[in-house]
């Protein structure tokens, strides 16, 4: 592959054919390892799949674009997963948000929870986490929007 775009670029992956992707999905990740293995997870159940490795650059595509649903990571340098859901929220209150974390700094995954949950959050994945998982709380949050899952 001779992709030399950079990084912070927003990169976007859907399905190839006909059918249309089931749903739109943002996701928000720093690393790029985990943002590519989400963005292949997701492409791979089908849904249409918009990336960003950065909060500036994730909520000026919820500013931009209408998503069923973004995915974020918690815990990242700059705009942080918080401030994304809660100014994401207030601009596309029908879009639902997933937050990732693998804790806070301090290593706890607890206060992240539950204060993630405060702000806005529809359900939260604790990292590491299994594709299944992943895939299963995403369905949950498409279906109890009515979307196609």
């Amino acid at each position: 592959m001779d992709d030399t775009r950079p990084l912070t670029e927003v990169v976007s992956a859907g399905r190839t054919g006909k059918r249309q992707a089931a749903a739109k999905i943002l996701v928000i990740e720093d690393m790029p390892s985990v943002l590519m293995s989400l963005q292949a997870n997701l492409v791979s159940g089908g849904h249409d799949v918009t990336c960003a490795t950065d909060g500036i650059t994730g909520l000026r595509l919820i500013f931009d674009t209408m998503f069923d649903l973004v995915v974020t990571d918690i815990w990242m340098p700059g705009l942080n997963g918080v401030d994304v859901i809660s100014r994401g929220r207030a601009r596309s209150p029908g879009t639902r948000f997933l937050a990732i974390t693998g804790g806070d700094p301090e290593g706890s995954a607890a206060p992240s929870v539950t204060g993630v949950k405060n702000f806005g959050a529809d359900a939260v994945l604790v990292k590491p986490f299994v594709r299944a998982a992943l895939l299963a709380a995403v369905t949950a949050l498409l279906s109890e929007s009515g979307l196609p899952s």
